[in-house]
């Protein structure tokens, strides 16, 4: 086996203890082996796959669509914004008083095929949602967030955080190249 090899003979398949303890119920040791793989490269043939698990290219690719199939996993491409240069921010919103829940579930599926949203999450607490935004620049990324925020019955009020640099995303350390 060669060092890049993921596997291991020992039941330590995750270092991190309370990780293992979240994931063992979902993932087994060749399927979390799996993830890791796919997560440094989504692109992975079968072959390599089943190489790097320690499984046959047959095993690696039935565990592999399983895994995606029951929506475990998701392979795709993500721009890494700060790389292309590109304006992102979180936005946190906050619904008015008063607002059923059909209005706010009407509200984010106006939002779904928003191209530069890239990210939309419910929270608890004092916000509401989180909106994930990029844009060419910060100006254009405050007016693109304004018209689609203000004055809607909607939303209480927003909260524009500009992204300076991010360090990790899905798993990855993220290198700007310096």
């Amino acid at each position: 086996m060669s060092d890049s090899t993921i596997t291991s003979n020992t039941d330590d398949w995750i270092d991190d203890a309370e990780v293992k303890a979240i994931l063992q119920e979902h993932l087994d040791k060749k399927d979390y082996q799996i993830f890791k793989a796919l997560n440094e490269n989504g692109r992975i043939s079968d072959t390599e796959l089943g190489e790097k698990v320690g499984l046959s290219r047959t095993a690696a690719r039935r565990r592999r669509s399983n895994l995606q199939n029951e929506g475990i996993i998701d392979v795709l491409a993500v721009i890494v914004l700060q790389e292309a240069d590109l304006a992102y921010a979180d936005v946190r919103v906050s619904f008015s008083a008063g607002t059923t829940q059909e209005e706010i579930d009407t509200f984010i599926d106006g939002l779904l095929d928003a191209e530069l949203i890239y990210e939309i999450s419910e929270y608890l607490g004092s916000d509401d949602i989180l909106l994930r935004v990029w844009h060419a620049s910060l100006y254009e990324l405050k007016v693109y967030v304004s018209e689609r925020l203000r004055g809607n019955e909607v939303v209480e009020e927003y909260d524009i955080s500009p992204i300076v640099k991010t360090r990790k995303a899905w798993q990855k350390v993220i290198n700007d190249g310096h």
